[in-house]
């Protein structure tokens, strides 16, 4: 009996959240993906018109969700990078966004945007001369980041901290986006109660579903903060850091801030031209969101940052 009223309840709060707000849905999650992944953005390189065509496009969509910028007026952030080894410097912007509540912290949940081109660095095939769409790396993650966004936008009142959305650029090549986001200024990091970062969330396996939660080990109290066990659709595992300079939460790890990373993981399609969005697995994305919205939830219910223990 007890079970079937858990059934009926998880089925009356999923049907009342579809008629509240169209996030997360299929339909949004592919319209999301087939913008930024289709072959007009050529790859989204940092630096081309392209990826300020998809910084603009993220834009509007925050606009939509009816998250509000950080500074007035103010959701695009430009800054200049160079690599250690080049004499390039390269142009490139964040999009910020956020959810204000009467707190004065927040959480930063993050995806980034960029990619690489035609794959003349980074690329898995460097010699293909072909576009590397990047649907799962990263239009799924910034897809479900701007899905979160609409869906706290019209929950407010679940909120007991400010949530800060971030469209990073410059990841690919040294998670630059996310250093210069910290460095701004543009929000007291020290009132960050942690990162949540989402990063190739659209491969989840058909035969064997893993949800990968990197860093989840470093502190304890993600334990009581991700869903318990296993659900149906896919199984949660934890690891610590796998790649220290490998996505962008690693940044706010690296400033004392807890972070930790979802990701479906690297498949065959990883930094190829044959990540389209054909390759995207919606469905999966769908549970994986819900699986964040519970965490993000849970991370609300806590008291402030400073209980925060690095294992």
């Amino acid at each position: 009996m007890k079970a079937t009223l858990f059934l009926l309840s998880q089925f009356l709060l999923i049907s009342l959240s579809a008629q509240i707000c169209p996030y997360p849905e299929e339909s949004y999650y592919k319209y999301v993906i087939s913008a930024l992944a289709h072959d007009s953005m050529e790859g989204r390189l940092p630096g081309t018109s392209q990826e300020k065509k998809a910084a603009v496009f993220i834009e509007n969509e925050f606009k939509k969700t009816k998250c509000i910028p950080v500074k007035k007026k103010q959701y695009a952030f430009p800054f200049d990078y160079k690599n250690p080894d080049s004499l390039v410097v390269h142009s490139a912007g964040n999009v910020v966004a956020k959810i204000e509540t009467k707190s004065e912290y927040c959480i930063v949940v993050s995806a980034h945007y960029d990619h690489i081109g035609w794959g003349k660095h980074h690329s898995n095939e460097p010699f293909a001369k072909k576009i590397h769409n990047g649907a799962d790396d990263n239009a799924s993650g910034v897809a479900m980041l701007l899905s979160l966004a609409g869906w706290y936008s019209t929950h407010r009142d679940s909120l007991q901290y400010d949530i800060v959305f971030v469209a990073f650029s410059g990841e690919e090549d040294g998670l630059f986006g996310a250093k210069e986001f910290l460095k701004s200024g543009i929000i007291d990091t020290s009132r960050i109660v942690c990162n949540i970062n989402l990063d190739m969330v659209g491969h989840l396996d058909l035969t064997r579903p893993i949800l990968m939660a990197e860093s989840a080990t470093l502190f304890n109290q993600w334990d009581s903060i991700l869903p318990a066990g296993t659900n149906n659709t896919f199984i949660v595992e934890k690891s610590g850091s796998l790649f220290k300079d490998g996505a962008d939460h690693n940044v706010f790890l690296s400033a004392g801030i807890p972070g930790i990373l979802f990701s479906t993981g690297l498949t065959q399609h990883y930094h190829r031209a044959s990540d389209d969005e054909t390759t995207i697995n919606y469905q999966g994305m769908i549970a994986i969101n819900q699986f964040i919205i519970a965490s993000i939830t849970n991370v609300q219910r806590r008291k402030l940052a400073y209980e925060w223990q690095r294992l």
